[in-house]
């Protein structure tokens, strides 16, 4: 399984991302949603993002005109944004200077410590959770898929069928996965390849316009993987599904996986769809291959 770490988040991600847990809204537009979050850059209590309460802000009031401006100057250098705690605004002249280096602006109502404390344990988790895996990512039933398998064993093709049926499409080729705030799982399309899918045959088309924006799913926790593996003569497969499912470690994490061998005349969609049907009648308890084998038992026994 070929995966990279990211070293950088744009602000607008992180905003996504810490929107709910630090209580934060914009305070001077989507200034600065551009700039990037150096993650790999983040050490002790130097980060990124800061954080300014009562104190800070009246030490900056409290400054000469001059003073005042080389000191935000020097604060904001290597800032990607900043945080205003416990409500507070700040005057015209500290915001447009804020403005000027680019820094995104933004407020909550918490206490500066508490934010302090939630917004190092973001960072931390978002330092630590991001990857980007080979494969597609779809949400079919309700379930988060992500598709791996062999090169040109006909991920894309399958999915793109898949998306034809009605179910909804995060990206192919490369998967961008994080664990959020809530530990989760999540994976999400790349900024450049984001509604997009190549096709060999057609080349590159664009989902959304092809499909209708209700085909899109920004993103979605991964819940299930299937593998999708060229066949192998003479190499023997799970026939009955007692072993089902296996499991995939992404991240430090297990999340179930369903292998399937492909081979000419076999519809792989078909294929994926029962594979997420089973895989949710399983969660109710249900597996149809221990039917089998207690009926089987039952026969045996008589």
């Amino acid at each position: 399984m070929n995966e990279r770490r990211e070293k950088s988040l744009r602000v607008k991600d992180f905003y996504q991302k810490a929107k709910d847990v630090l209580e934060i809204r914009p305070a001077a537009g989507q200034t600065g949603f551009s700039k990037r979050i150096d993650l790999s850059s983040i050490q002790g209590h130097s980060l990124p993002i800061q954080v300014w309460g009562k104190r800070e802000i009246n030490r900056i009031r409290r400054l000469p005109p001059e003073q005042r401006k080389i000191y935000l100057t020097k604060r904001l250098r290597n800032a990607s944004g900043l945080i205003l705690s416990e409500g507070l605004t700040i005057p015209e002249a500290f915001k447009k200077q804020v403005k000027g280096e680019k820094a995104a602006l933004f407020v909550t109502d918490l206490p500066e410590r508490v934010c302090h404390k939630r917004l190092k344990a973001l960072l931390s988790v978002l330092k630590s959770a991001q990857i980007t895996l080979a494969g597609g990512l779809l949400k079919i039933f309700g379930i988060g898929l992500l598709i791996l398998g062999d090169s040109g064993v006909g991920k894309s093709e399958s999915a793109l069928e898949l998306i034809s049926r009605g179910h909804r499409f995060v990206c192919d080729d490369l998967v961008q996965i994080q664990i959020n705030e809530k530990g989760k799982i999540v994976g999400s399309a790349p900024a450049l390849s984001r509604n997009f899918m190549e096709i060999r045959g057609l080349g590159i088309i664009n989902i959304k316009k092809i499909y209708g924006a209700e085909s899109i799913c920004p993103q979605v926790k991964i819940d299930l993987v299937v593998d999708l593996k060229k066949w192998r003569e003479g190499k023997e497969y799970d026939r009955l599904g007692l072993k089902f499912p296996e499991s995939q470690n992404i991240m430090g994490r297990t999340v179930p996986k369903i292998s399937i061998p492909v081979a000419p005349g076999r519809n792989i969609a078909t294929l994926i769809e029962v594979a997420c049907k089973v895989f949710l009648l399983k969660k109710e308890g249900y597996l149809a291959a221990e039917e089998i084998s207690k009926k089987l038992d039952r026969a045996l026994s008589v």
